[in-house]
């Protein structure tokens, strides 16, 4: 049997998929699994055992170029078009369902079309009161299969657990408690104030290395914040993706906004802090079947849920006060080994 997936949007999209491709390697174990997904996210899958092939997209590619290099757009879809329908496959499931995503499961030779959304010709699942991974846990049932755990899953080499391993020895030989702060998300309104994460920082007690995290591009604000006399590390774009991942599970907390390194701490059974303004935990947030240990989801009393992706009018995120996270912190970390 030959089973393609198609999930290649956001990097937490992508990991929230994981479980699902589990589920489907258990259903169907003797299956060649052929994963569609987008470039940016190749690490999420590169070592999961439940994948043979993946074919790679790049998405960001065409949303930057499209009108610039249209023929280079046409090009790059056309090669990827040719690679998924180098194989014949008995299903294929969409569990992104956007434009992107449809124009290959058409594309695909198959007589079974499953999808998250409305589209034509394929059998369909869409319910926006359910969590982004329920959803997708809908999809699969289309096909029986059923769902017992959709968990998330982030799997490393040996090669990125000795280089963590390595690190740690380095910036951490008292083996303090390790705090990982991730501060910056895609959109500036979901961002707690950086100077909130400093006095986070300075609330807990010398039991607590804190380290910060993030792209390149975060480094030098962080490095600001920090100012030359903290103790705290800052890693943001020294780490790979699959390097984040082992870090994460190796920490004895981790404090986010809605972002990504939320959804790699519940995938690595981190306690988890996560704090939300404008966007809904009831979609997008930690899922507490898929925790091993605590998380806390954080909201001002005040916040509506805005979705505004900018600017929240009502600074609701800035009210939530270093010391009441501080606190959130140690009731969900892991005991302490220092």
């Amino acid at each position: 049997m030959n089973i393609l997936v198609i999930k290649q949007t956001s990097l937490g999209d992508v990991l929230n998929s994981t479980g699902h491709i589990r589920t489907l390697r258990e259903h169907y174990p003797q299956a060649k699994i052929t994963l569609l997904t987008a470039n940016n996210a190749h690490d999420i899958y590169k070592h999961n055992p439940n994948v043979d092939q993946i074919i790679l997209f790049d998405r960001y590619m065409i949303k930057r170029d499209w009108w610039r290099r249209p023929l280079a757009c046409i090009e790059h879809i056309s090669e990827v078009m040719n690679e998924v329908r180098d194989t014949q496959y008995d299903k294929v499931f969409d569990l992104q369902g956007s434009w992107k995503t449809a124009l290959f499961m058409y594309g695909a030779k198959t007589s079974e079309r499953y999808v998250k959304g409305n589209w034509w010709f394929a059998k369909q699942f869409r319910d926006k009161r359910l969590h982004a991974i329920a959803e997708m846990d809908g999809v699969l049932r289309l096909a029986r299969v059923s769902i017992q755990d959709s968990s998330m899953e982030f799997a490393t080499s040996v090669e990125h657990k000795l280089k963590i391993e390595t690190l740690l020895q380095n910036i951490n030989p008292k083996n303090k408690r390790l705090l990982v702060l991730s501060p910056i998300t895609r959109w500036p309104s979901k961002n707690w104030p950086m100077q909130h994460f400093i006095a986070l920082v300075n609330q807990l007690d010398t039991s607590w290395l804190s380290v910060f995290a993030g792209s390149s591009e975060d480094a030098d604000a962080i490095n600001d914040a920090l100012g030359s006399g903290s103790d705290a590390v800052n890693l943001a774009g020294k780490l790979s993706l699959s390097e984040f991942a082992e870090l994460l599970s190796r920490a004895d907390a981790a404090v986010t906004g809605d972002s990504f390194p939320m959804h790699l701490a519940s995938a690595q059974k981190t306690p988890l802090v996560t704090l939300f303004g404008p966007t809904d935990e009831s979609r997008v947030g930690p899922v507490a079947s898929s925790m091993a240990n605590s998380a806390a989801v954080l909201r001002h009393e005040d916040c509506n849920r805005c979705y505004e992706k900018n600017f929240c009018a009502k600074q609701c995120l800035s009210k939530l006060l270093p010391e009441f996270v501080a606190q959130e912190v140690e009731r969900v970390a892991k005991p302490g080994t220092a």
